[in-house]
């Protein structure tokens, strides 16, 4: 009896092993195209203010649609840096590459932002859906440098999945955030 309980705890403690998690995939935002630009003086700033994201989208799990009404956050694929961190970061970034009239930078506490114009992105969806694309949507506004409002933009972009997965869910949002930064881009232009 004793050797028949000592073979069933060692294959249960071997089956174990084998059903084990798989682990955990980290993912940030691929940077937009690669081109090295600077400042110029004659170029207005333009503060990139902190990207605001819808509560759902504020965890460290990717977000997927699965439904009409239904959303699930990913517990082992998640974002290697908080998203509204690399949002700011990416939007600044291509900002630089597809405009020349503005000078983008993020907002920092030793920068004066007196006499700049402000741009405020909220993001609303930023996940993958079960149709087999991404969704990314929300506004953004121009604040002008004496605080009024010079414009706000909705904006909705889905972009077709290339495969199934995570990896292709992040290249599509990222294709996505490149669509949006060339609409701002041409708007302040």
């Amino acid at each position: 009896m004793k050797k028949w309980f000592v073979i069933a705890a060692i294959t249960l403690a071997v089956s174990g092993c084998s059903s084990a998690p798989e682990g955990v995939n980290t993912f940030l935002l691929p940077p937009g195209k690669t081109l090295t630009v600077s400042h110029e003086t004659h170029q207005p700033l333009l503060i990139v203010r902190p990207v605001e994201v819808a509560e759902h989208l504020a965890g460290n799990g990717l977000v997927y649609q699965t439904s009409a009404t239904e959303i699930v956050e990913a517990q082992q694929n998640l974002w290697g840096e908080a998203l509204a961190k690399q949002l700011t970061r990416r939007i600044t970034y291509d900002l630089r590459q597809k405009q020349n009239h503005l000078w983008a930078t993020q907002l920092t506490p030793t920068l004066s932002t007196a006499g700049a114009s402000r741009l405020q992105v909220r993001i609303n969806q930023f996940n993958g859906v079960y149709t087999g694309v991404a969704n990314v949507a929300g506004e953004w506004m121009i604040i002008g440098a004496n605080g009024n409002l010079q414009t706000v933009h909705p904006f909705e972009f889905s972009v077709p999945l290339a495969k199934d997965g995570y990896s292709a869910q992040v290249e599509a949002l990222s294709t996505a955030v490149g669509e949006l930064t060339t609409q701002i881009a041409s708007a302040v232009k």
